[in-house]
């Protein structure tokens, strides 16, 4: 008798409006497959604080796995998973891939598979367009005016209050995976030029200029707005601090739908309230939920939203479309796609 392949769906089932459906798609792709539904999930402030080391400073945060999480580690072969217990290989011994629920894989770095071996991949792509929408829904907002407008409507009164053209604006992406990508592709209907700040100083069609990390401080000068989509790494850890911020036009705007950990957020409110920016958008921040006592929540001309900037019905079905594409390659021994290269775990 073949064995089967036990794979886990590890997020709660309530995230998804079309879970049986999808989980259906995924047993129909080989008889062997079993699937195993049991959630695990961590709190944001967990998952934020394993996304660069020291890992063990977040270890008194992790949950202790119940019976039927440790029945369900101790089965699975690979998984579609948001959250990583520490040591995964110890609780889940048969585990050879993990495909990731979102782009983002740092925290799961730190659960230990470089170590056992383990394959990753992520969804990367799954929610670019919900993003890039949402971006151009701040910036909009902001050079609109639509704030002033709507305060303007609550108090019934008639003033004509007249925005700005986007139009022959510059706005630099840091970052281009799929998300800025996209957000390139809106920009240039809105006839705005592009510039790219990536590892690679490879060109793109989507861009005026493309420029490696050295050139981050140089783009920043140059551009009415910035818009942040990079992954959680220990390079990327606050890499827009003071020097970043002083580096950016004057009257520029910042926006952030990456990873919180990008920035030094009092060195952000600090450039607000200095006037040096004229507005910023942060989707994610160092600390998920924001504290109600973060000097953010005062900062002049900032707008805050709790990581929603996706649209949660398109994101599971771009996520699950992956992951099945995944899985069949996965049984037929084929390349995977979407794969990390882990690196070594740096030190603490």
């Amino acid at each position: 008798m073949t064995d089967p392949i036990v794979v886990g769906v590890l997020y709660p089932g309530e995230w998804n409006l079309d879970f049986d459906r999808h989980l259906a798609e995924l047993a129909a792709i080989d008889p062997r497959i079993e699937i195993v539904v049991e959630p695990y999930e961590e709190s944001r402030e967990l998952r934020s604080g394993r996304g660069v080391p020291p890992y063990d400073a977040v270890r008194h945060l992790a949950p202790s796995l119940t019976a039927a999480q440790r029945r369900a580690f101790a089965r699975i072969e690979c998984c579609l998973t948001l959250d990583l217990p520490f040591d995964v290989a110890a609780a889940a011994p048969r585990l050879r891939w993990v495909q990731a629920l979102a782009a983002g894989v740092a925290h799961l770095t730190s659960a230990g598979l470089r170590e056992a071996g383990i394959r990753l991949t992520n969804a990367s792509g799954a929610n670019a367009t919900s993003i890039a929408e949402f971006v151009f829904a701040r910036i909009l907002g902001e050079f609109k005016r639509t704030r002033r407008l709507d305060t303007i409507q609550q108090q019934r009164r008639w003033h004509p209050v007249f925005g700005q053209n986007l139009a022959g604006s510059t706005i630099g992406l840091v970052g281009f995976g799929p998300i800025n990508q996209a957000v390139a592709r809106r920009a240039r209907a809105f006839e705005l030029d592009v510039i790219v700040v990536r590892r690679s100083a490879a060109g793109s069609d989507l861009a005026d200029e493309v420029l490696g990390p050295d050139g981050l401080h140089d783009m920043l000068g140059r551009c009415d707005i910035v818009v942040a989509a990079v992954p959680e790494s220990p390079e990327t850890h606050e890499l827009f601090d003071s020097s970043a911020f002083a580096a950016m036009q004057d009257g520029s705007m910042f926006v952030n739908v990456g990873r919180g950990s990008l920035v030094d957020e009092p060195a952000l409110v600090a450039a607000l309230r200095s006037d040096k920016l004229r507005a910023a958008a942060l989707d994610v921040t160092a600390v998920e939920p924001l504290p109600e006592d973060s000097p953010l929540w005062d900062a002049p001309n900032i707008y805050i939203s709790a990581h929603c900037s996706t649209e949660p019905t398109r994101f599971f079905e771009s996520a699950h479309r992956v992951f099945a594409d995944n899985l069949a390659r996965y049984v037929a021994g084929e390349p995977l796609l979407n794969e990390i290269l882990l690196a070594e775990a740096p030190q603490a």
